[in-house]
């Protein structure tokens, strides 16, 4: 059954389009961007006060890569273990503002410090330049660990529905060159209900596709933006749920919403992530709708799975 909080929302989504406010799909993509981040900053909760926060970037293979580095509130001595956190946003919306508040919340939550990537997006950066940039940031605050107070030994990926994608194909990478935990790769990965299939519909994408604000229209959207014609569908890279092999990949904490159209493709992950013998921590939220981690301010469930999300990775790494 959905929640209350839900259905209220999406009830005033509902109205709003009723009252001439255009759907995001029907949209330029230059003009939809700056309508919808703009509505994705005031759809998360009063940003929380954290410790320190500071801007910076460093080189990209497409270019300068943004970032926004946040320290919590209260730590640990010395190094701190470090969430690298891509934002969703369909490979076409979002930026470090429109996660801001989560991004603070997990902080504090954690313990453990938080760096927000402001990847290219598309469809002036279409696939793999996402990707490329998430794997390309993931190595290079490895690589510059103590310029950024971490941990090398403590360094998780995350992100949620585009961010997660960027986060799960990331630990596969690094997977594959050998970069495994303890090796230089992550040693965790916090999917926050990722897209992990796109070769082809699953039984959530089918029974979701109108109605629960993620609708299929506005996938297709984000699909056109993103992935040129004639592209392989089964790109690890944008179906990491097709790989054959999932041992090696670090520890995962899996969050879904009941009402997604991607629910199935991220317990499906989960699945595979267990079988192969990987600790994973999954959780469905059945009530809610895909987005609902960073619309806090409307949605308490929300807030809810931020802190159960800042809480594993918090004990996964002894804050």
């Amino acid at each position: 059954m959905l929640d209350p909080e839900a259905r209220a929302l999406l009830d005033l989504m509902e109205q709003a389009v009723q009252a001439g406010r255009p759907k995001l799909e029907t949209l330029p993509y230059k003009d939809g961007r700056l309508a919808v981040d703009k509505l994705s900053e005031e759809g998360e909760a009063e940003p929380l006060v954290v410790g320190e926060v500071d801007d910076g970037a460093f080189a990209g293979p497409g270019g300068e890569i943004r970032f926004r580095h946040y320290v919590p509130l209260v730590s640990g001595e010395g190094k701190l273990p470090t969430l690298i956190y891509y934002h969703g946003g369909g490979f076409v919306i979002g930026n470090l503002e429109t996660h801001d508040s989560t991004c603070r919340r997990l902080a504090n939550k954690s313990r453990c410090q938080v760096i927000a990537i402001d990847y290219r997006l598309s469809p002036e950066h279409p696939f793999p330049a996402p990707i490329e940039d998430g794997v390309a940031a993931f190595r290079h605050i490895r690589d510059n660990a103590a310029a950024f107070g971490a941990d090398v030994k403590r360094i998780a990926v995350g992100g949620d529905s585009a961010g997660g994608a960027i986060a799960a194909v990331v630990a596969q990478v690094c997977r594959d060159a050998g970069e495994t935990v303890g090796k230089g790769g992550p040693a965790f990965q916090m999917l926050i209900y990722p897209a992990t299939d796109s070769s082809r519909a699953s039984a959530s994408r089918q029974e979701f596709a109108e109605g629960y604000f993620l609708t299929k229209p506005l996938m297709d959207w984000f699909w056109k933006a993103y992935v040129p014609a004639g592209t392989d569908l089964a790109d690890l890279r944008l179906s990491p749920l097709l790989a054959k092999d999932f041992t090696g990949l670090p520890p995962a904490f899996v969050l879904t919403a009941g009402y997604d159209p991607l629910r199935d493709e991220g317990r499906a992950y989960a699945d595979r992530l267990i079988e192969a013998g990987i600790k994973t921590t999954y959780v469905n939220y059945p009530g809610t709708i895909h987005g609902f981690f960073s619309l806090t301010r409307f949605l308490q469930q929300g807030l809810k799975a931020n802190d159960e999300a800042a809480a594993v990775l918090g004990a996964h790494f002894g804050t």
